[in-house]
């Protein structure tokens, strides 16, 4: 099961810093087509271009991620309420302690999902 296929199953929020990022990432003009093609088609999937409230991106400082993204989204997480983050970042799986939200890897939250655990 691949993750892009129940994609459609959630509402998805994600910041316009990831999707700077992503697309920095990607090799072809066409993988960024296809990318934006997926972001701006779902009717379930929101960009977010408001700026995090600093006392959130504080507070994931303090929590020791690292003060350029990786707090600013795990602060995102927290002030748009999400339930999961679903995340490769080691920083986020290994370090990230938080009671806002639970941080998951791509491959957990799908065999989650598969036995109906979401």
């Amino acid at each position: 099961m691949a993750f892009l296929n129940i994609l459609s199953d959630f509402n998805v929020a994600i910041p316009r810093l990831v999707t700077q990022e992503v697309t920095r990432n990607l090799d072809t003009a066409v993988q960024v087509r296809k990318f934006y093609r997926l972001v701006y088609g779902a009717p379930n999937f929101l960009v977010v271009d408001e700026p995090v409230p600093q006392n959130f991106v504080t507070k994931y400082i303090e929590l020791g991620l690292r003060e350029k993204a990786d707090a600013m989204i795990g602060a995102f997480a927290e002030w748009v309420g999400v339930k999961y983050l679903v995340s490769d970042n080691r920083h986020f799986l290994q370090e990230l302690r938080t009671d806002a939200f639970e941080v998951v890897s791509p491959a957990e939250f799908l065999d989650r999902f598969s036995k109906g655990e979401l």
